[in-house]
This record gives C-alpha cells, structure tokens and sequence, in this order.
C-alpha cells in the first residue's frame, strides 16, 4: 500500500510525525506502535489490509521522527495517551478504528475508558507483555524499578550511542530476533545518520523505565470492560513484561473476554513482533473483524 502523505503536527511538548495510507474517504484507522519501535512496524500488516480504509499512524513522543517530553521529571506510560488525544484532535476524527501493538495497546485502552464511545472497534496486537507491568503492586519493587532507575541514571539518559549500520542491525536482529531484511525496515525511523556510515537511535532512552500506573487488578478490569467491539491477537510465544505480572495478567484478558461478547481472543503461532514477522497468520481474522458490525452487550 503506498503512503499518501508525511507531516508533522504541533503538541504542547513538540513534533508528532503521522503518516497515512490508504483511502482518505474510507474509515478513519489509527495505528499505534509498541516501545521503542515506530510507524514503521506496520508497514508489512498494511500490506495485506484493504485500501479501502484510511489509515494514519504517529511515532508516539521520543520514538521515530516525533520529538520527546520535555526533559525533567519522569515521562510515564500514561503521558502518551495525552499523544493520541492531540493527533484524534488534529484528525477532526468524531469516532475511529483504532490498531495498537504491545504499548500502544496500553494507550488505547486508556484512552478508550478517558474518552468513551470514540473508538468504534480495538484491534490490541499482543497487548499482555506491556500490560504485565501494570501489575507491579509491591511498593519498593515499584520505587526501585522506576523512580530510582530513572534518577541514578538522569546523566545518562542525554547520551546518544552511535553505531554502524551493520553494527545497529546485528543488535536489532539479536535482540528481536529479526532477520537481516527486518531488522533493516524496524528502526528506520528510529536511525539518524550523523556522519559516514554512522547512525545513532533516535529514540528517548528514558523509554527504559517509564513508571506505568499500579492499581489492583480489579480497577484495570472495570476500567477496560467497555463495550467497544474488540479483537486481540495473542501471540503464543508470550516474551517480555514483568514476568511476576504475567498470570494477573492473563486473568484480566480471560475475564474480559469471558464476560464481554464483542471481546475476542485469537491466539496465533509467533512472538511479540509476529504482527511485523508474520502478518499472514492472522489477518483473515482481522480483516472479517474490520468488516463486521457488532451490537455489544455483556454476557453477563
């Protein structure tokens, strides 16, 4: 699918980069990257999407092109949600489709509870990961994970680490587990050339330890037990998160998709990334969930 246009728009903090593809008439599609990555990491999904949406993508602050927060205190996870209000707003979207991967999921499930009967569907691509570390409850755990991460290593965050490009692509394939061609299309938004075969990321490094919010498990459920017709592709390989968090969190999707019709569960063969690595395995699921219409109710 070819992109129709690029541009930034104006937020109280800086830049967002958008990108769009598609048909500008068709339904409005948002699509939401994970940590560290960018708009990017639907380019091999958009492939295999109808044309007949519109689909706009951002690079949330501090990844790809967009600019970051301020520096000062901590940005948290739930800062970005401020990031999809600004680019709805820019839209002039009334209702959306909206499409997240691993954070981004996070965010627009937030959103969804701040600002009801906007989203008109949620497709969440592997969402448990991120979701794990809304369960961090143990308060010492939390300071030391986040806070006191975050300020021993305040100095540090301003430091930009340069690579060659083959060098950047050997640490993208071994820590994702990409091949050579798909670590070369993940990061290149994220890559700045600043001289001679010479690279560095242009992501925020604080991204490392954003402090998520942490309440009980009970609160995120009647917060994300909406109405709104959902689909989740659950990746079979779950990699990532904090691992202490992993059963809370599988309980919290299991409940959700218990208790709601329009909430469903698609486990497919992969990893984290699978929507980038292997698209095809799930997108006749999608697609027929992008065409459907749903009238919503609980089961209970």
């Amino acid at each position: 699918m070819k992109v129709l246009r690029e541009w930034t728009i104006d937020a109280p903090w800086g830049k967002i980069a958008m990108i769009s593809w598609g048909n500008e008439a068709g339904s409005p599609v948002l699509l939401v990257h994970g940590r560290q990555d960018s708009a990017a990491t639907f380019e091999p999904l958009l492939q295999l999407l109808p044309d007949t949406y519109h689909y706009v993508a951002l690079d949330l602050p501090g990844h790809g092109r967009s600019d970051p927060f301020p520096t000062g205190l901590a940005p948290t996870r739930l800062h970005f949600v401020g990031a999809l209000q600004a680019a709805v707003r820019h839209l002039r979207w009334k209702q959306f489709i909206f499409v997240g991967h691993s954070m981004g999921c996070e965010g627009g499930l937030f959103f969804n509870a701040v600002y009801p009967h906007r989203i008109s569907k949620m497709i969440l691509l592997d969402p448990g990961p991120a979701l794990t570390r809304l369960q961090v409850h143990d308060p010492p755990e939390y300071f030391a994970s986040f806070h006191q991460k975050y300020y021993d290593n305040y100095d540090k965050f301003a430091q930009k680490r340069i690579y060659s490009q083959q060098r950047a692509l050997e640490a993208v394939m071994k820590a994702r587990g990409f091949t050579e061609a798909q670590a070369r299309r993940a990061p290149s938004r994220n890559m700045v050339q600043v001289g001679e075969d010479l690279y560095e990321l242009s992501w925020d490094r604080r991204l490392l330890c954003l402090p998520p919010p942490n309440y009980p498990p009970s609160y995120y459920y009647q917060l994300f037990c909406t109405p709104t017709p959902t689909l989740l592709i659950a990746a079979k390989q779950f990699q990532g998160g904090y691992t202490n968090g992993a059963k809370k969190t599988l309980k919290l999707i299991s409940d959700l998709e218990r208790t709601l019709d329009s909430f469903t569960v698609v486990t497919v063969e992969g990893g984290h990334d699978v929507h980038f690595t292997n698209p095809e395995r799930f997108i006749k699921v999608l697609c027929e969930f992008l065409d459907n219409k749903f009238e919503c109710q609980s089961k209970l």
